[in-house]
């Protein structure tokens, strides 16, 4: 067996991986989900619209969104995070 042959087999077996990782974090709500409802502000209750800007790395990465009224940061299940002090 050649390398390509052992690429594709590796490949074969990471695909079923990444879309359990997906489906299971649809399911529970994690990182790895994807959310495809409407999402508002848990602060002011405003509704955010469907296209988003990053306003950080951690939100262009795993998803997410900053409020335009008040500024209150959520991830992409409309959670609020939690900032460091």
């Amino acid at each position: 067996m050649d390398i390509h042959t052992y690429a594709g087999l590796a490949l074969l077996a990471a695909l079923p991986l990444g879309l359990a990782l997906i489906g299971y974090g649809t399911i529970v709500k994690n990182r790895w989900g994807i959310n495809l409802r409407a999402v508002s502000c848990p602060d002011c209750g405003t509704e955010i619209g469907r296209v988003r800007a990053p306003k950080s790395g951690n939100q262009a990465m795993w998803g997410g969104h900053t409020c335009p009224s008040c500024g209150c940061e959520m991830d992409k299940w409309g959670r609020p995070i939690a900032r460091p002090v």
